[in-house]
């Protein structure tokens, strides 16, 4: 009976390791803070919506888990090819996963339209 108690406590510890392991270390998507996602949408209600409207999103991250460069080239990504700009941060009530508890805010400006070749 003790060998069976034994071998059911290393298969929970086991099994409660392997699911901490597949947990993300990745930075994550998620919606922008409020007072980030408020501008930018104050932004659009004024000047208009189109594909070259800045929008807003958020990147949980874990400070002990990814560097600043990691959550920076995750933002870019996101972005696409369009310039970048941090907003501000977060660690408290954000909707971000327990071992990435901090949220970056960022507003992605898209690349406006190329100029014509012709001048104009």
């Amino acid at each position: 009976m003790n060998d069976i108690t034994q071998c059911w406590r290393w298969l929970c510890a086991m099994l409660a390791f392997a699911m901490l392991a597949g947990c993300a270390n990745e930075p994550i998507k998620v919606d922008a803070a409020r007072p980030v996602a408020k501008a930018v949408a104050k932004g659009a209600q004024i000047y208009g919506k189109n594909k070259y409207t800045p929008w807003g999103f958020g990147v949980c991250y874990g400070k002990g888990l990814n560097d600043p460069g990691q959550v920076l080239a995750f933002a870019k990504e996101t972005c696409g090819d369009g310039r970048i700009e941090l907003r501000g941060e977060d660690l408290l009530w954000n909707s971000c996963p327990m071992f990435q508890g901090a949220r970056a805010s960022f507003v992605c400006y898209p690349r406006g339209p190329k100029p014509s070749p012709v001048g104009g």
